[in-house]
């Protein structure tokens, strides 16, 4: 015999896990850049099991901190930054502190400067822990540096650990 639920229960439940949908983060298969979003790629964090024990333990989030960059023109030199690059944005994403693939939109990336870059957008990716349970960043993480071309290709694996685990990072580009 099948026991039915009261209506109300179900709505409930419908609406809890439509909330759970809008508020996780974006996930996507294959490409994630569009003419609406060029400067779009997607991330995925992965977590040691001790890193990812300590942020549930202490309810903290993740920060992916995308910063986008490039080479200036001759004629744009005046407006380069302190380390000789035209800074076009940072865009920083926070998400829970648990595994997940996240769409980093570039939606912060001024457009207008991109006509003054003498060859391809650069990206440098960190990700951190958010510092909502103390002042310091517990989490040791790859990191991604090199053109959001490349970057966008494919989904860029950065994984974390704990600082205290003292395990190796890997650069990636």
């Amino acid at each position: 015999m099948t026991k039915l639920l009261p209506r109300h229960s179900v709505a409930r439940s419908i609406s809890i896990m439509a909330l759970g949908l809008m508020l996780a983060p974006r996930v996507t298969i294959g490409a994630v850049r569009t003419a609406s979003e060029p400067y779009a790629f997607q991330v995925r964090v992965t977590l040691s099991d001790k890193a990812a024990a300590t942020l549930k333990r202490l309810n903290e989030g993740v920060v992916i901190s995308a910063s986008y960059s490039g080479d200036p023109r001759p004629a744009a030199k005046k407006h380069v930054d302190q380390i000789g690059r035209i800074a076009l944005g940072i865009q920083n994403v926070e998400i829970p502190g648990r595994p997940a693939t996240v769409i980093v939109s570039g939606s912060h990336v001024r457009r207008g400067r991109v006509a003054w870059l003498h060859g391809p957008v650069l990206l440098n990716v960190n990700v951190y822990s958010a510092r909502r349970s103390g002042p310091d960043n517990i989490l040791a993480c790859d990191f991604f540096d090199g053109t959001l071309k490349s970057a966008a290709r494919r989904t860029v694996p950065i994984h974390c650990s704990l600082i205290a685990e003292k395990a190796d990072t890997q650069h990636l580009s």
